[in-house]
């Protein structure tokens, strides 16, 4: 496990060092997407222990890992998708990163993560996205959609993300809110040499 956690560690190392395209100086970027484009919200509501947002229609770079444990699906997908922003596209076009990197998580049975899509987010800047050349990425794009957003700090592993997931849909289900059971989203938003002030998410989509 460690292993392939290692080299995730150092696959986002190698993205980092593309480096990002400033934000939009008109647009307002939340403070845990520092410099990078990440997708647009607005806070709908703000409870105690997670938050409601208004998502608006986006962009993404996808690819489907299935059948896999979770260090290796997280690994594989990344690659995949780093291969894409580094030109390995019908332009040959070498995409800046964004944030976040979001997976949706499809648990089979007991087993967390047996199937997983990873998506990197298309820069604003992007008008058209090139044509990805491996068939196993694609392009894709999410709805305007209201999200019910977990965040918590420091370095994320599987444990944390089944952890803060299972305690979201606990508070959604005593709220009386209603969600998609089916499947849950995580997102990491900082490279790993970022020590301090980290940013994750656990995201269920409302029904």
């Amino acid at each position: 496990m460690y292993s392939f956690l290692g080299a995730l560690l150092l696959l986002l190392s190698a993205a980092s060092s593309f480096g990002t395209r400033p934000a939009d100086a008109n647009r307002t970027t939340p403070q845990f997407c520092r410099s990078s484009d990440c997708p647009k919200y607005e806070l709908v509501k703000k409870y105690d222990t997670f938050e409601e947002r208004n998502y608006e229609f986006s962009r993404w770079v996808s690819t489907q890992v299935e059948g896999k444990s979770y260090s290796h699906a997280i690994v594989e997908g990344f690659w995949r998708l780093y291969h894409y922003i580094d030109g390995k596209n019908t332009a040959g076009m070498k995409i800046p990163m964004t944030v976040p990197v979001l997976s949706r998580v499809n648990p089979v049975g007991e087993r967390f993560a047996s199937n997983i899509t990873m998506s990197f987010f298309v820069p604003f800047a992007v008008d058209v996205p090139p044509t990805p050349v491996n068939p196993e990425v694609y392009l894709s794009t999410l709805p305007a959609q209201t999200v019910y957003v977990k965040s918590f700090g420091g370095y994320a592993f599987k444990s944390d993300f089944v952890e803060k997931a299972e305690k979201l849909s606990e508070e959604l289900n005593t709220l009386g809110k209603s969600f998609k059971h089916d499947f849950f989203m995580t997102a990491g938003y900082d490279a790993p040499f970022m020590l301090f002030n980290r940013h994750n998410e656990v995201w269920y989509i409302a029904e």
